[in-house]
């Protein structure tokens, strides 16, 4: 479910940049979250982490295009499959 990997990045992103996470909505903008390239690749290691496994090389390569946390739950339902993010 898009919901539960959209929670997880906005819990990723929230705790990387220092955050409400009441504030990292699904469709804001990563850089008016202030998510520049060290935070993003801060935020991937993190969702590793949460998830216990690593993002596909091809996952990562998609990621980069990511303008929105939302973008980003997308493509990680994409590489895990939907059940992974209720783990």
């Amino acid at each position: 479910m898009e919901a539960d990997f959209e929670r997880r990045v906005q819990d990723a992103i929230a705790s990387v940049c220092n955050l409400d996470r009441a504030k990292v909505a699904p469709d804001a903008k990563l850089t008016d979250l202030g998510v520049d390239s060290l935070a993003a690749a801060e935020v991937l290691v993190e969702l590793e982490i949460t998830f216990g496994r690593d993002l596909p090389v091809d996952a990562l390569r998609k990621l980069d295009g990511a303008e929105t946390v939302r973008d980003i739950a997308r493509q990680l339902e994409a590489a895990f499959g939907p059940g992974a993010a209720q783990a």
